[in-house]
Formats: C-alpha cells, sequence, structure tokens
C-alpha cells in the first residue's frame, strides 16, 4: 500500500484511506442513479453476461460497500474516526 501511496501523491496514509473511501462511496451513489436494465440474451449469446437488472446493482452496491469496510477500519485505527474529513464529491 505505501509504494501505491507515492504515485497518488497522498502524503499520509489516512489520506490515502479517505480517498479511497471517498471514491467508493461516489461509485456507490452512482450506480444507484444509473438504470440497471434487464437484458434477455438470445440463445446464440448464452455466454454472453449483461445487465440483470435490480440483481446486477445489488451486487455492483455491496462490492464496492464491502472494499469500503477495511477502510474505515483502519482509519479508525490510525486516527480514532471512522468517517473522512474530505468532503463528499459532487454528484
Amino acid at each position: 500500500m505505501k509504494n501505491r501511496m507515492k504515485k497518488l501523491g497522498a502524503l499520509r496514509e489516512d489520506q490515502h484511506l479517505e480517498y479511497y473511501i471517498r471514491r467508493y462511496q461516489h461509485a456507490i451513489r452512482v450506480i444507484q442513479n444509473s438504470e440497471h436494465t434487464i437484458y434477455v440474451k438470445p440463445p446464440e449469446f448464452s455466454s454472453i453476461n449483461a445487465f440483470r437488472g435490480k440483481e446486477a446493482q445489488r451486487e455492483d452496491i455491496l462490492y464496492f460497500a464491502y472494499k469500503i469496510i477495511p477502510l474505515k477500519k483502519r482509519l479508525y485505527e490510525l486516527t480514532g474516526k471512522c468517517s473522512p474529513s474530505t468532503p463528499k464529491w459532487p454528484d
């Protein structure tokens, strides 16, 4: 993680954690506001995985939510707070 922090320009680990927490929270908001339409696949394209509707939207949200949990735990260990102090990203 330390090598990656240098590439992104984060000065401290807590800033790096706050950035990624906000990034994943923004991704969840974008997913919530997007349309996940149900696509019925033709039989000849049965191997293609297309949009699956609300189920896909829920899976995508949970994917990012599970990525946020360890970041918040580590932020709490470092600073004693689990929420980032940086402002939310605009929608």
